[in-house]
């Protein structure tokens, strides 16, 4: 962090750091998580308050988000993790069935669900993001989609 609102560092230099350093560390792991709506929303809003930190702006200031990101050089971080999800899909997909995690990809637990609305599955939160995309399961052999 001291780096990231160092007054002295330069924009460009603040926005390499955050891309190498502050963004992976909160994409890890997300890739095999199915986050919510809410959860999805305080990621960003943690994204914003760092940019926003680095960059020497207050939400006072009144300046837009997008604003930030294109100063930054920073994309939406939701997109990202939808990056990361499906190149982690892609990969788990790519690889033979005895793989424990594409077994437990598939897997359904025995028994009755909770009542209530059914919490959100991770290949549910993939098939949401492939529709985003536009990329079929099909096509998860094609490492052009899946991994960068």
């Amino acid at each position: 962090t001291s780096v990231a609102c160092d007054r002295r560092a330069s924009v460009r230099v603040k926005g390499k750091v955050y891309r190498t350093v502050v963004r992976p560390e909160m994409l890890y792991g997300l890739e095999t998580v199915a986050l919510s709506k809410r959860q999805e929303v305080e990621l960003e809003v943690a994204e914003l308050k760092m940019l926003r930190c680095s960059l020497g702006v207050t939400t006072m200031d009144r300046i837009r988000n997008e604003f930030i990101r294109g100063t930054a050089h920073v994309g939406r971080f939701g997109d990202k993790v939808r990056e990361v999800r499906l190149r982690w899909f892609g990969h788990v997909q790519r690889r033979d069935m005895g793989y424990i995690s594409r077994r437990m990809l598939r897997m359904e637990t025995p028994g009755r669900r909770k009542r209530g609305r059914p919490r959100r599955r991770f290949m549910d939160v993939v098939k949401e993001n492939m529709q985003v995309v536009g990329v079929k399961e099909a096509d998860v052999e094609d490492r052009g989609y899946g991994d960068g």
